[in-house]
């Protein structure tokens, strides 16, 4: 705090001190105002600004502007012992102290103090001085009278703050573990203090000892949300994601109000990519929060996520009502109402999205939606209007394009735009990935592979390509032990996903264990109501003579999706 509040203070404040100095030699009445600085402190010293104080004063404030510290600390020094003006005393005690000038640093320190003996400031530029000349228990004797004060202010809960920023600085730890300890002794039964003594140990980097103190902090003060937060940092600093995750359950079921500790709860869930989780947790919050934009829009995406399209609007069109240049929920709303088949509402939505930062994206769903109306013509039209500037918008393009000729069955021509665009963008994964889809279409499985292993070899972990790859070969070839091995990693990165259930449930039962195949498919099922998940369940279903359930089933998506090619197709093979 001190170095940067010694950075930013302009020169501007030179012209502020010799504005009140050299008002004091004025004679005679005056009808200019009272200069600011006056005002702010009617306690500043008259004293006449004589040419030699002048100059030291200049001198000072331009050798800080130039960084010549050293300088500045010593001539603003002599000025604030000249002229006692309070300012000035603080002046020279932040650039002694950055310019490690000690000795000075205290002396117009003290200074500072006397002149104004309720600045805590000042007491903590004392204290920084005295720790840095090894004066530990006159450090620790101007930490209890700083303590008095704020405790007469009720502000001791910040002070114990600010001691542990005051002794983080210090270049001395061990003696600011000693001052800090004997802080702490003053007042034992304090949540603060030991607060303070975590923060401390986590500037020293022992951060064993920051979570058995702060363990301790909870224990004196068991619902303290930022206490709480605190220990969750301090966990996850130490890559333990899963205590940190238990102790986010333990806090939030003795404190279930803890709103700001649930808001973090499902932000880590997110980063663990466990939607449906997320989601719970944020829905919670929002219902404590009504009208916040943030949460009820998070609300919003994660229902989208989790393919809740009616509820994904619902928080979606709320969250536009609280913020209404949120473009970005319009073009979400548009994707939702695309999702339901509501194309003229999602042309609607995209066509609302203004001029910037999501105006080319909606633009490219836009001529989609076109496509998905029938026009497919015009959808075609709509996408070579709209000029890409840069490779992302080249790609997203090209997948828009790719989308329109895929949904139309032009596979062979969507294969062709996307060669064009690898070529103008080589090695980008979602148009190898694209890329892979077509050529499978086409059955040209050598292509498809080479694309999803390409993928792979730059991103291991890539689990769009693990899993379509894993699909392929259990779909396509016998090859299902490298399948297996493909879809448990993908299940291990992304055990929720219903996509890679299917593929695992699909894989049980190209190799003849339909009970297993049955489990995951009923778990893709619940996570996705997804007319191909549908598909593959009935069919196993079917097979093991539960033809009933399996009809069921597919009377349910079909409901739902008439006209799925994948669904219709199963339907007429065991129901000619």
């Amino acid at each position: 705090m001190i170095i940067s509040r010694f950075n930013v203070i302009p020169v501007l404040l030179t012209f502020s001190l010799l504005t009140a100095c050299a008002g004091t030699v004025k004679t005679g009445p005056s009808h200019a105002t009272t200069p600011p600085a006056a005002k702010a402190d009617v306690n500043l010293p008259k004293v006449a600004l004589e040419p030699e104080m002048l100059y030291d004063l200049l001198l000072g404030e331009i050798a800080g502007q130039r960084g010549q510290i050293g300088v500045a600390a010593a001539t603003l020094g002599k000025v604030a012992q000249q002229t006692r003006d309070p300012r000035v005393a603080e002046r020279a005690t932040l650039a002694a102290l950055y310019a490690k000038r000690y000795d000075e640093a205290l002396q117009s320190a003290r200074l500072w103090v006397e002149l104004r003996p309720g600045d805590a400031e000042a007491r903590e530029a004392t204290i920084s001085a005295l720790l840095e000349l090894d004066r530990v228990a006159e450090a620790k004797s101007q930490f209890e009278a700083l303590f008095g004060l704020e405790e007469t202010r009720r502000h001791l809960d910040q002070a114990y703050l600010r001691a542990a920023a005051v002794l983080g600085r210090a270049s001395n730890r061990a003696a600011a573990i000693d001052v800090m300890q004997s802080l702490v002794a003053l007042n034992p039964r304090s949540a603060s203090a030991h607060f303070a003594m975590a923060h401390l140990m986590v500037r020293g980097g022992d951060l064993d000892k920051a979570l058995a103190t702060i363990d301790e902090v909870l224990k004196l003060r068991p619902n303290w949300e930022e206490a709480a937060l605190f220990k969750v940092r301090l966990l996850l600093s130490q890559k333990d994601p899963g205590k940190a995750r238990a102790f986010f359950e333990s806090f939030l079921d003795s404190n279930p109000r803890a709103t700001n500790v649930r808001l973090n709860y499902a932000r880590f869930l997110i980063d663990q990519k466990e939607w449906q989780k997320a989601l719970v947790e944020f829905k919670r919050v929002a219902a404590d929060a009504p009208d916040d934009a943030d949460t009820i829009y998070a609300v919003g995406l994660l229902s989208l996520q989790n393919n809740r399209l009616e509820e994904a609007g619902k928080y979606l069109k709320r969250a536009l009502e609280l913020r209404p240049e949120n473009d970005q929920a319009r073009l979400y709303l548009g994707q939702v109402a695309e999702q339901g088949k509501h194309y003229a509402e999602a042309v609607r939505w995209y066509r609302e999205v203004d001029d910037g930062e999501y105006y080319f994206e909606a633009q490219l769903r836009l001529g989609v939606v076109l496509a998905r109306q029938g026009d497919v013509a015009g959808a075609r039209r709509q996408l070579d209007g709209i000029k890409a500037q840069n490779d992302p918008q080249r790609v997203q393009a090209a997948l828009a394009q790719e989308t329109i000729l895929r949904e139309a069955k032009l596979y062979r021509e969507a294969l062709e735009v996307l060669n064009a665009a690898i070529q103008a963008v080589p090695g980008d994964k979602d148009l190898l990935y694209a890329r892979s889809l077509a050529a499978e279409k086409l059955g040209m499985l050598d292509v498809t592979e080479h694309d999803l292993r390409e993928i792979l070899k730059h991103d291991p972990k890539n689990v769009n390509a693990l899993n379509a790859l894993g699909y392929t070969l259990t779909d396509r070839t016998t090859r299902f032990e490298e399948a297996l091995e493909l879809l448990k990693q993908a299940i291990e990165l992304k055990p929720d996903d219903a996509y890679i259930m299917d593929s695992m449930g699909w894989l049980q039962y190209r190799l003849g264990n339909h009970a297993e195949a049955v489990k995951y498919l009923k778990r893709a099922l619940d996570v996705r109501n997804d007319a191909e998940i549908a598909a593959h369940l009935g069919e196993v279903l079917w097979v093991m003579g539960n033809h009933s359930e399996a009809e069921t089933v597919w009377n349910s998506a079909l409901r739902e999706t008439p006209d799925n090619e994948a669904l219709n197709g199963v339907i007429k093979k065991f129901k000619p």
